[in-house]
């Protein structure tokens, strides 16, 4: 189907446009042309005044719509996950299995990798957040399957997870350098969290291949005076990337703001999404653990976060509104660099001739009001 978007004011990653318009034929798109050059015969849709960017991208989404993918990694839980983030304006994204058993593992594998063909439901590839990661910085994950790693499991998940597997994230003090090498050599994104590394540590975990900081602050060594730890060695390293979690209860909005201030276009969004999101659910189970969800904060009966009620439309606003980033550049943390995370730079997080159409569309008050989505526009409002 080819149509065109106008009336819309362009955020294209690299720029902001006005009058123009963009025109989409099938999953991509065509050009951006000017309002009055939009062919008298094509198919138009009036977004009203209202904005478009790049669709979101989240590398690390472990649930929604009620779903939790550690416990059903399967391609009915993917489409229900996509679903409800896709009301969020996130259009592409990595389901995340956090520690689990290896079978689990391999199951992940094979649902991601029926799915990644076609790029159905917006799938990417696979995050593997542990199971080698420091029992002691586990947080919520299951500690029954947090484990050491070994060639028995690594090679047959490498092999089987090959062009599968995007991230890995693992505790560098409990995982050998030639392990690391490895899984960049395979193309994977290695990188560190639920980890108590020091910064000599994590510093030789960057110069092996890491090349991204998992959740920055959460679940991690802290930057003191004596003692800078991985959020020391990630501030302090400028080619390293950093999620972030910018729900207000992860890390502090000024925190966020320094951050920013340092890393640059090295800082991107992440959820770290659990089964609430888009769903009425307000408790479920991680494991043994139960979680509960209210106003926004997902945590276990002592009061330990247990990953967030966060989606990527509201990650924004609150860059925007509480940090005080501009949206051009909260628009880029939220599609832009996630995609040249992946090596995908050159197809997604932009809008601009030849990419994937794959878009947000929102009012002036950072509200979703619809998507384009593989080229398919979906009005929310109708």
């Amino acid at each position: 189907m080819r149509y065109a978007l106008v009336n819309c004011d362009i955020y294209t990653g690299e720029s902001v446009l006005y009058d123009k318009a963009i025109v989409v034929n099938g999953p991509r798109i065509e050009c951006l042309l000017d309002i009055d050059k939009v062919p008298k015969n094509l198919d138009v849709r009036d977004l009203k005044g209202d904005s478009v960017a790049p669709g979101f991208i989240d590398i690390q989404a472990n649930g929604g719509g009620g779903k939790l993918f550690t416990d059903e990694p399967t391609e009915d839980c993917v489409s229900a996950m996509y679903e409800a983030h896709k009301h969020f304006g996130t259009t592409n994204f990595l389901p995340t299995l956090i520690s689990t058993s290896y079978e689990k593992m391999i199951r992940a594998i094979d649902t991601v990798k029926d799915l990644m063909g076609d790029r159905k439901f917006g799938v990417l590839g696979l995050h593997l957040e542990g199971p080698y990661i420091n029992e002691g910085k586990g947080g919520a994950h299951d500690k029954r399957h947090i484990r050491r790693i070994s060639n028995e499991e690594i090679d047959p998940l490498l092999k089987s997870g090959k062009g599968v597997i995007k991230i890995f994230t693992i505790a560098p003090e409990v995982v050998e350098e030639s392990y690391i090498k490895r899984m960049k050599d395979q193309g994977i994104v290695v990188a560190v969290g639920h980890t108590n590394a020091t910064y000599e540590q994590a510093v030789q975990s960057f110069r092996c291949g890491v090349s991204l900081v998992t959740h920055l602050f959460n679940a991690m060594s802290q930057l003191t005076s004596r003692e800078p730890g991985v959020v020391g060695a990630a501030l302090n390293h400028d080619e390293t990337y950093a999620g972030i979690i910018v729900d207000g209860f992860h890390v502090d909005f000024a925190c966020v703001a320094i951050c920013k201030k340092i890393k640059g276009h090295r800082l991107l969004l992440v959820t770290d999404a659990m089964p609430p999101v888009g769903s009425t659910m307000s408790a479920f189970k991680l494991g043994e653990l139960d979680v509960i969800c209210s106003n926004g904060k997902c945590v276990t009966k002592d009061g330990m976060l247990a990953g967030s009620a966060l989606d990527m439309a509201t990650a924004v606003r609150n860059c925007v509104q509480k940090v005080g980033i501009p949206l051009p550049e909260v628009l880029r943390m939220a599609s832009t660099y996630p995609a040249e995370l992946l090596g995908l730079g050159n197809e997604l997080g932009k809008i601009k001739a030849n990419y994937a159409a794959n878009m947000v569309l929102f009012d002036y008050h950072l509200n979703v009001k619809g998507v384009v989505a593989n080229g398919k526009y979906e009005d929310f409002t109708r």
